[in-house]
Order: structure tokens, then sequence, then C-alpha cells
């Protein structure tokens, strides 16, 4: 079996405001952890005149690009202060923010995105922009509380719904639970919305969790032998998906879900579960883009920092 190792860098979006420094940070560790540089992006926006009819021109577009440039210079000069082991470069993109960042994820192989700390209509609006590029990257996505200084924490947890439909983001878990050595715990949602309000019986909730706990643990079985040295726990919990998986996570390194696979012209390409968990998890959450083709685990797997394919 032939090996190359990931170079691609961690890519993290910065706008000047303190939702940015727990991405920052996060991307830091993430790169220590995987041997990565990290590439700071910031977006200038194209101004619009009161009209919103066409774009703004002359003076305007270059204010915003020289507060965009410096904004980016001081991200940049904070990171390389903190993290001096740690090589950096940045990129200054100008467009719309949702298009540019997704742009921006092609060149790495994964993004951390800040999470909005506003309230209001602000955050409502910032929410949907970061949903917006989540269902739109080829790279997992990460989004990141603002106060995330990754001490006292503990395991990795991944919502599994199916297997080996979820192979891919059990990849990811595994080689995260792995890099990071620590638990890994597998949670599967028997979600009693998907049972008629006069079947909710305890039989039936019994049947859906019995189904869950098979269907885990076969997936155990398979990456497990692939990463031996993983502690792993699996729990089939009833709920509200996204509650459910949030809970189990407090507290946890990280949070995995999946991104459903659908076509680009679907209405709903992030799906109401990964949605639900991003606006409400005080852990960072990783959303990772399924394919669409079923993955099983391999029967002999390298590693050297990170997971390898073939």
């Amino acid at each position: 079996m032939g090996t190359t190792r990931n170079v691609d860098p961690v890519v993290v979006a910065v706008d000047g405001s303190e939702r940015s420094a727990g991405a920052v940070r996060y991307a830091i560790h993430e790169a220590r952890l995987s041997g990565n540089p990290v590439r700071l992006v910031h977006v200038a926006p194209t101004p619009l005149p009161e009209g919103g009819l066409w774009p703004a021109a002359g003076r305007d577009v270059e204010d915003l690009r020289s507060s965009g440039e410096l904004i980016l210079d001081r991200a940049l000069a904070q990171a390389r202060a903190s993290a001096p082991d740690v090589a950096f470069d940045s990129l200054l993109g100008r467009g719309p923010r949702a298009t540019e960042l997704v742009a921006a994820a092609a060149t790495g192989g994964l993004l951390v995105l800040g999470r909005e700390t506003r309230r209001g209509l602000e955050r409502v609006v910032a929410g949907a922009m970061t949903a917006g590029v989540v269902a739109r990257v080829a790279v997992p996505v990460v989004v990141v509380p603002a106060d995330w200084q990754g001490t006292r924490r503990d395991g990795v947890v991944a919502g599994v719904k199916s297997y080996p439909a979820d192979g891919e983001l059990l990849a990811r878990a595994f080689a995260a639970a792995d890099l990071r050595h620590t638990t890994l715990r597998l949670v599967q949602v028997a979600d009693l919305a998907d049972l008629a309000p006069d079947a909710v019986a305890a039989a039936d909730v019994d049947a859906l969790v019995d189904a869950g706990s098979r269907m885990l643990g076969e997936a155990v079985r398979d990456w497990s032998t692939a990463f031996p040295e993983v502690r792993v726990e699996s729990v089939v919990l009833p709920g509200r998906p996204a509650e459910v998986l949030v809970e189990a996570a407090a507290g946890a390194h990280l949070l995995l879900v999946a991104r459903p696979h659908r076509d680009l012209r679907h209405p709903v390409r992030l799906g109401r579960t990964p949605r639900d968990v991003l606006a409400s998890s005080g852990t960072p959450v990783e959303v990772v883009p399924l394919r669409g083709d079923p993955t099983t685990a391999p029967l002999v797997l390298e590693r050297s920092g990170e997971f390898l394919k073939d």
C-alpha cells in the first residue's frame, strides 16, 4: 500500500472580531496535531450604494481593501507570535463572504469558522451565512465557540445515523480520537419523531435502541481493527437528534456530524440536525461532507499522525 501525507493547510476565517479568536486557536491546535500549516483568510466585502443595485467603486473599495489587509496582517502577526512553531500564510478575498470562504476552503483540507457571538437579527443572519458555507464546501468544516481554549476537555463524540453510509464520518472520528489520544464515543439517536405519536411505547423505543446497538456494534468491530489503540464507547439514546448530540458532547474535544450527500440543486443541502447542532453546541462541531459512497474500514490502515488513504 502506498501512502501520501496530507499537507493541505488548515484554513481559518478571521474577521477582526472576538469570534475569530477561538477559531484561530483551534486551527493552531489542529495544525500541531496534523503537522500541517495554517492559512488565515479574511474576506473584504464589495460595498453597495444605498439602492443596492450595483457595486460601489473608487474610494469605498480601496478603504475596504485596506481595512481587510489590516485585519489580516494583525491576525497573522498575533498568530505567529502565539505559535512560532507553526507555519502560516494568508489570503485576502473580496466579494460575497460565503462564496469566497467556499473557494478558500478548496485550497485546504479543513475549514475552521468562529461561531457567532452576537444576539438578535445579526446572529440569525450570520448563522445563516455559516450554515450556507458549511452546506457548500467539499472539505470538513469545524465551527468553534469564541471562547474555545482546548483545556479540560475529554473525548471525541460522533453522531452516527447509519453504517456503512456514515463510513467517512467514522474515518474522521476514529482519526480525531487517535490523534488526541482520547476516547471515542459513538452516539446513535433513536429519533422518536420517526414513530407515529400513538406508537411511542416502550416496545417501540426498545426496538429502535436494539437496532441502533447492532449497527454501532458492527461499526465498532470494523473500525476498531483499524484503530486498535482507540477506546470506543457506543450508546443509543432516544430523543431529538440535535438535543441528544449536543448534550452528549458537552465537555468533549469535538463533536462530529455528517452532512448528507445531496444534489447541488437540493433546497436543503445541510440537513436539519447539523444546522441545529451548529446553532446550539458549546463544543466545536465538525461537519463531514459525505460523498454518497458507503465506506467500510480498510483491512490495513497506515497512520502517521493523520488518517491516510491509498
